[in-house]
């Protein structure tokens, strides 16, 4: 086992004595504080429950208002394979859930020699899995109980903890260079086969994978992710990945076919190989605690000085760009007059 691998299965370890399963099921069907969807949408017809206009019109519902900020921007989108063009808009990704299956930007997938030949040389410029990555206007912070959710147009075939789920693993960063990934369980078995796209999982068997909470149908609901759960990882201990200020969230997808593992070196399965809306479908990402904003603060550390001036530096000239790379006056770019922000607030 690599280095990498042995601190997160020491990571996990710490992480699945406190918070076991079984985990919560796709509409909150099986009892888990730890981890239960956190509804997109609220109202009269119930937690959960979205307006989707024409086919789910749910009078009086309303947006969750414990979502203080949505994604604002995409950095990257690098999708996999089978993706087609409708669904290869990254743009959809950014904005409140809607509880429309429609609304989604696809990551594809990998075919069997595709994984081979990824595994065989990661760092290639060979197939890799999918992902996206988003900055945010606000700050992410470690606060009370889940800190950012990740909403995919998962569903239920039955109400049952059986779904129809295309996962991915989450990632989080600081300076949108070095990512922390959470730490994730899957007990979910092997299914019968080579391969097995329209296949159903029991998801109370997994932890802290996106994508196993149902978003489709006029059901809205996020898989909630908690910074705490990064307090063992490399990148946080030595300080790269800062749990209080967190500006870009990366969703990879994980080709379902048991080469990719969970945090404990288990296999993780799902629908696979699917095609068209291939792979991990993200529709939103909502944050839930959020750091207050200090104009010039481009670190999130509640200070206005050098090491915001060291960022703005770094990424002069840069569009479009996130409050976290120096862009404080929300135009998108990074210019004279955000120097002038962190020169009228340095000091704060």
């Amino acid at each position: 086992m690599t280095r990498s691998g042995w601190m997160s299965a020491v990571i996990f370890a710490a992480v699945a004595a406190a918070w076991a399963g079984p985990y919560a099921g796709p509409l909150g069907s099986v009892p888990n504080p730890y981890d239960q969807g956190i509804p997109g949408w609220v109202g009269p017809a119930g937690d959960g429950v979205a307006h989707v206009d024409p086919w789910y019109p749910n009078p009086g519902q309303v947006l969750n208002d414990a979502f203080v900020a949505w994604a604002a921007g995409v950095v990257a989108y690098l999708p996999g394979s089978d993706v087609d063009a409708d669904w290869s808009d990254p743009g959809k990704a950014l904005g409140p859930a809607t509880g429309d299956e429609f609304e989604i930007v696809s990551l594809g997938d990998l075919t069997a020699a595709a994984i081979a030949a990824y595994l065989a040389d990661p760092d290639g410029p060979g197939p890799h899995p999918g992902s996206i990555t988003l900055s945010f206007d606000a700050t992410i912070t470690d606060g009370p109980g889940a800190d950012l959710a990740v909403f995919e147009n998962g569903f239920s075939r039955s109400g049952s903890p059986q779904f129809f789920a295309e996962l991915a693993y989450v990632e989080v960063s600081t300076d949108g260079a070095v990512f922390a990934r959470f730490p994730a369980r899957s007990l979910a078995v092997r299914p019968a086969g080579n391969s097995w796209p329209y296949v159903s999982i029991d998801v109370t068997d997994v932890y802290n994978l996106a994508g196993k909470h149902t978003n489709a149908h006029g059901y809205s609901w996020g898989t909630p992710f908690d910074l705490a759960d990064l307090a063992g990882d490399p990148a946080v201990l030595d300080g790269r990945v800062d749990p209080r200020a967190i500006h870009f969230v990366r969703i990879v997808d994980i080709p379902g076919s048991g080469d990719f593992l969970d945090a404990a070196g288990a296999p993780i399965y799902d629908g696979w190989v699917t095609y068209g809306s291939a792979g991990f479908d993200l529709e939103a990402v909502g944050v839930l605690n959020a750091a207050s904003f200090i104009p010039g603060d481009a670190d999130g550390d509640g200070d206005v000085d050098l090491d915001d001036f060291v960022i703005l530096k770094q990424n002069f000239g840069l569009a479009p760009a996130s409050r976290g790379q120096g862009d404080f006056d929300g135009d998108e770019d990074v210019d004279l007059d955000d120097f002038v922000i962190l020169k009228q607030n340095f000091g704060t």
